[in-house]
């Protein structure tokens, strides 16, 4: 995807930690940065909306959603209270509009996350890990939101334009999610439905990501031998085709990050480490492709106490032909093809970079709300949303 008030960086950080559970934050196919590489998408900042922005999501450039929290008395404790509220970037500038999430109060944590649909829609989900997720959709810009559900019901032949891909699970086995299916939040209502086509993969079948040239990626595992796989789809979740990975994997695997640079394909796999590698958001290995995904080189492969051990988000592969991984304890930089790193930036706070549809998007780690967009890795507008 799973990243909780939470900075935006951890919000990013999310959807590595939740593909554990088979919950993996929305990834839409398709996704593709400015037709010219060198210029990175320009959105508005808004220091005057109040509080902290929690969750961001863009359908386009021109169109996103922010859950703004604001919190007041004690930072815990039965004092604190803590509203959330929705920010619409619409016709070049952001909107302050209602939001149907309830005050927090106390010590209970910022749980939703949001997801643009397309221009004046979105939905919105709320886990509190207490009560059945909730959730709600607007078509209106967040003027008006009707609540929803997060069951699955139906199913639908291909992905829709701007509709996000994410897992369900299906199977828990030993307190996790042993076996997931694919589903797409529909933009027109805000419903789930089970994507007729399955890929061919069995266990924890996760969004990876997509490719600039269509490409909606996968993983799990290759059925025939339980070996880490990756599938992709052309013609939007019609059709799949598999490929292996070279092992081993994990053995806690949570799945892979696939993003597109100037000559490769990288599928990272990310995961559960030893524990005496005290980190949260392992790093297993780098697979390389340079021919479109059909098949894959591994590497780069983890050694206890060598960087980067950890992963944030997704890789950030470069028109330069650079990959950086943003971990928990640095930044680390390879300029061979992801077979060797060096640490560019030292300490945990520099946030985590995403692909979206507006390119890759960073967001600090120590200054919430102060966030970067760039559609080729390497040239960066920065913007801020709140105080």
């Amino acid at each position: 995807m799973r990243e909780h008030v939470v900075p935006a960086s951890i919000a990013l950080m999310a959807a590595v930690v939740l593909a554990a559970c088979g919950t993996e934050a929305a990834v839409r196919p398709g996704g593709r940065p400015s037709s010219d590489p060198a210029v990175a998408p320009r959105i508005p900042s808004a220091p005057e909306l109040p509080g902290q922005a929690a969750f961001v999501s863009f359908a386009d450039e021109r169109n996103g959603f922010v859950i703004m929290v604001d919190c007041t008395g004690e930072e815990t404790g039965e004092g604190r209270r803590c509203r959330q509220r929705v920010a619409v970037l619409e016709g070049g500038r952001w909107w302050l509009r209602r939001s149907p999430l309830p005050e927090v109060t106390g010590g209970e944590g910022i749980t939703a996350d949001v997801f643009a649909l397309g221009p004046g829609r979105a939905s919105i989900t709320e886990g509190t890990g207490v009560r059945p997720d909730r959730t709600w959709y607007t078509d209106d810009g967040a003027r008006t939101w009707r609540p929803g559900t997060t069951e699955v019901s139906g199913t639908v032949q291909a992905i829709p334009e701007a509709a996000p891909l994410s897992s369900d699970c299906l199977r828990i086995a030993e307190g996790a999610c042993a076996r997931t299916r694919l589903v797409v939040t529909m933009p027109d209502s805000g419903e789930r439905r089970e994507l007729a086509t399955q890929p061919p993969l069995e266990g924890v079948v996760s969004p990876a990501g997509s490719s600039r040239d269509g490409g909606q990626w996968v993983s799990g595992l290759d059925p025939g031998s339980g070996t880490p796989a990756v599938a992709v789809s052309h013609d939007r979740g019609r059709t799949w085709r598999t490929h292996r990975l070279p092992g081993p994997k994990l053995e806690n695997t949570w799945g892979f990050r696939v993003v597109d640079g100037r000559d490769a394909l990288y599928a990272a796999e990310f995961g559960q480490l030893p524990a005496e590698e005290q980190v949260k958001n392992g790093l297993g290995a780098i697979h390389r492709s340079t021919d479109g995904g059909r098949t894959w080189e591994r590497v780069w492969a983890f050694r206890s106490g060598h960087e980067p051990r950890s992963m944030l988000a997704d890789p950030v592969a470069a028109a330069d032909g650079s990959l950086t991984i943003y971990g928990e304890s640095g930044v680390h930089r390879s300029d061979d093809g992801g077979r060797s790193f060096r640490e560019i930036a030292d300490g945990g706070l520099l946030g985590a970079a995403s692909r979206t549809e507006i390119g890759y998007l960073w967001s600090h780690g120590g200054e919430q709300g102060r966030y970067g967009v760039s559609a080729d890795g390497v040239r960066w507008h920065t913007f801020t949303l709140g105080s």
